[in-house]
């Protein structure tokens, strides 16, 4: 009789497969560790989705801003240097869905607002400017 069986016996186990599983009851423990080892990639894939919405947002705020553009009349290489951040694809895809679109139901352009001016910085050169001109000409005797 296999010893095994016989440790059965005085223990009092009913069948073979419990001194089976006390041998080998330390990779037991250590199967959560490697089962938490598999599912770890799994778990921090799960916000790829989020990472995936975040990148279709940005693109649907660049097409936006391209068909905001071509519905002003503005042109492309104004809309790219306005958003100088924002993907010059997404732009010129919104651009051009806005302009089959006008084209299609013969939409005219609405003219954007006025940008607003800058303050006047004429005003410390022309005190500069006067100087130079001052110098340049000649004094004249009165008459």
């Amino acid at each position: 009789m296999p010893e095994e069986y016989r440790d059965c016996m005085f223990r009092g186990c009913d069948d073979f497969s419990y001194n089976r599983r006390s041998e080998h009851a330390h990779i037991s423990r250590a199967m959560p560790a490697s089962r938490l080892l598999l599912l770890l990639p799994f778990l921090l894939l799960t916000g790829c989705d989020r990472v995936g919405a975040l990148l279709d947002q940005q693109a649907e705020n660049g097409k936006a801003v391209g068909a905001a553009c071509r519905h002003s009349g503005r042109a492309l290489e104004d809309c790219y240097q306005r958003n100088s951040r924002i993907s010059k694809a997404d732009i010129f895809a919104g651009w051009k869905e806005m302009n089959e679109y006008m084209q299609q139901k013969k939409l005219d352009i609405v003219p954007p607002p006025v940008d607003p001016v800058a303050p006047p910085q004429a005003a410390d050169a022309a005190p500069a400017s006067a100087s130079a001109a001052s110098e340049a000409k000649p004094a004249t005797a009165e008459h």
